[in-house]
């Protein structure tokens, strides 16, 4: 598992099979074979720009890669995907008959290596193995653990899971996790959990700003029989449940003054006794603590001790809020839809280019938790198949468009093939994807507007006359 791709998307009926081939030609004629009636969800990208945009965007299972491309080294593209997407099964399917270029393959990272032309049967079985052999691969996660796993490919979001990877190598190390409501703190606790020494141990999340103030002790370290009034069964805390794995403390701000000494022993691996109780009990529980406020200022108001602060910090842990990794919305939206569509019981293909833009243009003042919402509420509105820039909410439309507005001026360095880019997908969405209304708007024949689209990652809506548009200008 790489740092950059922790893969957690829901596994579809249909495997998504991404189809990397410069020939339109050979593309055109594979991808019924692969589709091969709905078994599989084929998407075609052109160059390996568009390749690495699909592949950013959307969770695949497999890769068929030609290893000739007009904008890249096969090979190297091949050792890319392999190391950024781990769990993605690559087959190689090109015209290079050499059995040298095939061990350079299967030593990259390829499940297969396939010379062109091979009988459909032959193609469709080797997809199959790749996609199966990169299933086994992908992580499963045990139940109780995270729910919904950081997806992300970022700087700040590798360097997060380099820490993350870090604090499962020690498994009795105290981790404090930080960041802002909405981040995914009890989502990275319990990864740090899965990936430990104790991933076979109990994971228990406990929010001390939802505990009782007057339960508190009883429910962390449990109580004898007869401690106080209704207490007619012996019970056991929070720290014994979670002996033998590791205890999440989520709001550990929230804690009272008088319950941090009693963890600060505990903590410096001495027993505790059950409210009431006069036994010592020793448990072994690694402990991870999460907040999203500055237990500085709260030391500094007399709320938190400056020792178990201290005690807590052996290892920081503090994920960045989304609008400081905007590079992983996209990726994140599409992960959500590939989770949520299937529980949802609507088939969703993706996000229009304009919906996209919004998303990117947008702070997440509720970080990766309302994105989440944003996208199940998108997915209800659509009622299946595209999401429109309209089905997101008005309030995230309005301040994606004023950020829009108050970006400074395009540089003059930035490339002509940029500007025509936004301008024929603005063109193709106010079309209502229309291929033939863009091209009359656009001035350009229809199989020129499809080329486009197609170089731009889009696939066009509708079967229109494709042999009327051949015979039309490329203009």
């Amino acid at each position: 598992m790489s740092s950059g791709d922790v893969h957690g998307a829901v596994e579809s009926a249909a495997p998504r099979v991404l189809l990397i081939e410069d020939d339109l030609d050979v593309a055109e004629a594979v991808t019924p074979i692969l589709a091969e009636g709905g078994r599989r969800q084929i998407e075609h990208a052109p160059t390996a720009r568009v390749a690495r945009e699909a592949l950013a965007l959307r969770a695949f299972d497999a890769v068929v890669l030609d290893l000739s491309l007009p904008d890249a080294d096969g090979f190297g593209l091949l050792e890319e995907i392999a190391a950024e997407f781990p769990g993605v099964g690559i087959l190689c399917f090109t015209g290079r008959d050499d059995a040298s270029a095939a061990v350079r393959a299967l030593r990259a990272g390829a499940t297969d290596y396939i010379t062109k032309p091979a009988p459909a049967v032959m193609l469709r079985q080797a997809v199959d193995g790749a996609v199966t052999r990169a299933r086994l691969r992908q992580p499963r996660l045990a139940a109780g653990g995270v729910q919904t796993l950081p997806i992300g490919s970022s700087p700040p979001w590798r360097q997060t899971m380099d820490l993350i990877a870090a604090a499962a190598r020690s498994p009795k190390t105290t981790v404090l996790i930080t960041g802002e409501p909405g981040v995914g703190k009890e989502e990275a606790a319990a990864l740090v959990h899965r990936l430990s020494a104790r991933r076979d141990g109990p994971f228990v999340a406990v929010n001390a700003a939802c505990l009782s103030p007057s339960m508190i002790e009883s429910e962390l370290f449990g109580h004898e029989v007869g401690a106080f009034t209704g207490a007619h069964r012996q019970h056991r805390g929070f720290f014994e449940q979670a002996s033998g794995g590791t205890l999440l403390l989520d709001e550990i701000g929230e804690l009272p003054l008088e319950l941090q000494a009693k963890l600060l022993r505990v903590l410096e691996r001495h027993p505790f006794r059950r409210v009431g109780g006069e036994k010592p009990i020793a448990v072994d529980v690694r402990l991870l603590c999460a907040t999203n406020r500055s237990l500085d200022e709260r030391v500094r108001a007399g709320a938190f001790r400056a020792d178990l602060l201290e005690r807590l910090r052996v290892f920081e842990l503090r994920l960045p809020p989304l609008r400081e990794r905007p590079g992983d919305v996209a990726r994140l939206a599409h992960h959500f839809i590939a989770r949520l569509g299937p529980e949802l019981g609507i088939p969703v293909e993706g996000f229009s280019p304009l919906a996209l833009e919004a998303l990117a243009g947008y702070a997440f003042p509720g970080n990766v938790r309302e994105l989440r919402n944003i996208t199940e509420r998108a997915i209800v509105l659509s009622g299946g198949g595209i999401i429109e820039r309209r089905h997101l909410p008005a309030e995230l439309r309005a301040k994606a468009a004023a950020s829009v507005d108050a970006a400074p001026a395009r540089s003059e360095a930035a490339s002509l093939e940029e500007v025509v880019r936004e301008h024929i997908l603005r063109v193709y969405e106010g079309a209502d994807q229309n291929v033939t209304r863009t091209a009359q708007v656009l001035g350009m024949s229809r199989l020129a507007v499809r080329k486009r689209l197609q170089s731009y990652g889009v696939r066009a809506r509708g079967v229109e006359d494709i042999a009327v548009d051949r015979n039309e200008d490329d203009r």
